[in-house]
């Protein structure tokens, strides 16, 4: 009899725990159909809901509170999810649509974020991909007098970090100036006066290396690789590197299919040439004018060996060389073979030269593409690609 009853016992104890898992299943079907069609009613597939029913309760509920958001499946199956962070996330993503999704999930993961700034925050990620340097320029400067001025100084194409208190200055004293220029003006170094402040030209760059009044080359510089320019691409004999010899030659021969005849006059100058050259302008015309169409010895970009100043088959005088039918191929195909106008009308503040039609750096094709399109000096393309 008593084992009867313990049978007995037991069939219910079984029964009992059956009705309770097929209840915990039912609920567990239930809340799993109703969180399918919740989420098939915002607009998620039915990949995305399984990616999303991978995810706690907690962070269910909270994909429950928002819209359909396009980036969700990638915010929580990137490296740097952090479900603590998952409704800022959302949050952001769906106001600011129009930004990296990633940006926005580095910029809130960040130990310095403020929620109090993220408008400042995501103007500045429109043009910024170091989410750290956006939070620190806000972060350290917001609430100054001149937050504005470092907002839209930071928005600049050009901006450089390193340069903002150098912008800021010289912000201060060029009011009239808008934020691209005084980018510009930095970027170049006209915050200093030429010839001062002047380092030695960084030879490490190679062929990139930028010789101007702010960079100088030391007096016993001579490239170990020129070659000599004769024939018909010269008018006297000279001297280039081999690299833009190649070059040159190349683009010669091609305006020579056009009936065009492209030749060097003066490329390579040692620095004796160079400061004979400039004392005989000085004494002609004093050292502030002969700075406008000299440079000092030791600041002349021809003693690096990749500068020709350049004629056609008359010979014509370099102040003539602008009309002539040469100088204008060159000014529509020289940077296809990697050379740019050196020192152009409009850029003459930049440089310090006035314009010279005749006078042509090599850069290499890529640069040169760069600066052609986007009509920049090769000043301000050293300092933000090169420096």
């Amino acid at each position: 009899m008593k084992k009867k009853k313990v049978k007995l016992k037991k069939k219910r104890i079984f029964a009992l725990s059956t009705i309770v898992i097929i209840i915990i299943a039912l609920i567990i079907i239930f809340n799993f159909n109703n969180n399918n069609k919740g989420f098939e009613s915002i607009g998620y597939s039915e990949l995305e809901i399984k990616e999303i029913n991978k995810l706690t309760n907690s962070e269910i509920n909270t994909i429950k509170k928002y819209k359909y958001n396009s980036n969700l499946i990638y915010i929580i199956k990137s490296e740097n999810y952090n479900p603590n962070n998952l409704e800022l996330y959302l949050k952001y993503t769906s106001k600011y649509s129009d930004i990296d999704y990633l940006k926005i999930v580095s910029l809130v993961n960040n130990e310095e974020f403020d929620k109090n700034k993220i408008d400042e925050y995501i103007n500045l990620l429109k043009t910024q991909n170091n989410v750290d340097g956006v939070i620190e320029y806000i972060n350290n400067y917001n609430g100054l007098d001149n937050a504005s001025d470092i907002i839209n100084l930071i928005s600049e194409k050009y901006f450089i970090k390193d340069h903002l208190d150098r912008y800021l200055s010289y912000l201060e004293d060029n009011k009239s100036l808008d934020y691209k220029e005084i980018v510009t003006r930095v970027n170049s170094n006209l915050d200093h006066e030429f010839y001062t402040d002047s380092k030695s030209a960084d030879l490490s760059k190679g062929m990139y290396t930028l010789v101007n009044k702010y960079y100088y080359l030391d007096k016993n510089y001579v490239p170990d690789d020129l070659v000599s320019i004769t024939g018909i691409y010269a008018r006297d004999k000279t001297q280039i590197v081999s690299d833009a010899y190649d070059a040159f030659i190349k683009m010669a021969d091609s305006a020579r299919k056009e009936n065009l005849t492209i030749k060097a006059t003066t490329c390579y100058r040692s620095y004796s040439f160079q400061s004979t050259l400039y004392n005989n302008y000085v004494k002609a015309d004093g050292v502030k004018n002969a700075d406008t169409y000299s440079a000092r010895p030791g600041y002349s970009e021809h003693q690096l060996g990749y500068s020709c100043d350049l004629t056609n088959k008359n010979n014509v005088p370099f102040d003539d060389f602008i009309n002539t039918d040469e100088y204008k191929w060159l000014k529509d195909n020289a940077y296809k073979y990697g050379f740019i106008q050196r020192y152009s009308k409009e850029k003459e503040y930049i440089t310090g030269y006035i314009a010279e039609p005749w006078h042509y750096r090599y850069v290499g094709v890529e640069i040169a593409k760069y600066i052609y399109e986007n009509n920049i000096t090769y000043e301000e393309y050293y300092e933000y690609f090169l420096r």
